[in-house]
């Protein structure tokens, strides 16, 4: 009669740890952020709780790692594919194991990178909570964000707008490669509302901030006939770099100096 006993007990721990490392039974993770309802902002703290559940059996926990993701627009074969992407990675914790049914806690505090996107348009940004299960399938745990402009990229939107242009798409797009050791950028496609710059066909720029400064790359888009398009004469590339010194003389000056750049584009 023992032995029956503990025949069942051994095959059930077996079943356990079976399902458990397909997944079911498995150690959970949850992440509760801890950042403002009205947004964050690239190269702000933003600080959270990690909280690891085990499940029906002890389980090694190799690392836990947090992600910064996002999801792009690539062209595969004259389609286009939206895929996802990482930006940062943020190791927590190494090895260690969590026992059946007990709860582990990690605190952390991470500052968000200069290429972090904005959320609008179609660009979403999440922190993805990664748990290598030794064995088993890796739990994860996605919380949205909402990513406001750099403060030098908002002077400079806040210029565009001026200038009577009107957003038309913000999308990230596969680049290969950037200065931030990341294949995609963040586009922002603009169209023109009023005459003094109905000439254009749209204004598209990007944004590479870093402390202190921000570079933009602008393409200028002349309304051109076929011609024009073919020989590739209708649009303009050029890049300039703006100061926080630039950015503190005000808005309407600020406007005054982007409206000349791109009137010497037209």
């Amino acid at each position: 009669m023992s032995n029956y006993r503990s025949g069942s007990v051994g095959g059930m721990s077996f079943f356990k740890n079976m399902m458990a490392s397909m997944g079911i039974g498995a150690a959970k993770v949850e992440t509760v952020l801890e950042v403002p309802y009205s947004g964050v902002r690239p190269g702000d703290e933003i600080s959270g709780r990690i909280l690891v559940e085990g499940g029906a059996v002890p389980q090694q926990i190799n690392g836990i790692e947090l992600v910064l993701m996002t999801s792009y627009i690539k062209e595969v074969n004259d389609s286009k594919v939206r895929e996802n992407v990482a930006l940062a990675r943020l190791p927590l914790r190494e090895s260690f194991q969590i026992g059946a049914g007990s709860r582990e806690e990690f605190d952390f505090r991470w500052v968000l990178p200069q290429h972090t996107p904005i959320t609008a348009g179609g660009t979403q940004v999440w922190i993805k909570t990664s748990l290598d299960i030794a064995s088993a399938l890796d739990a994860a745990d996605n919380d949205y964000i909402k990513v406001l402009p750099h403060p030098l990229v908002a002077s400079v939107l806040e210029a565009v707008e001026r200038l009577g242009f009107r957003t038309r798409e913000v999308e990230c797009k596969h680049v290969g490669h950037s200065r931030y050791g990341v294949p995609v950028l963040q586009e922002f496609e603009f169209v023109p509302r009023t005459r003094e710059f109905g000439r254009l066909d749209e204004l598209e720029m990007v944004f590479l901030p870093s402390p202190g400064y921000v570079d933009v790359m602008m393409e200028v888009d002349r309304r051109g006939g076929a011609f024009s398009e073919w020989l590739g004469t209708d649009e303009t590339r050029a890049s300039f770099r703006l100061h926080e010194a630039d950015v503190r003389r005000g808005p309407d000056a600020l406007a005054r100096e982007l409206g000349a750049r791109i009137r010497s584009y037209m």
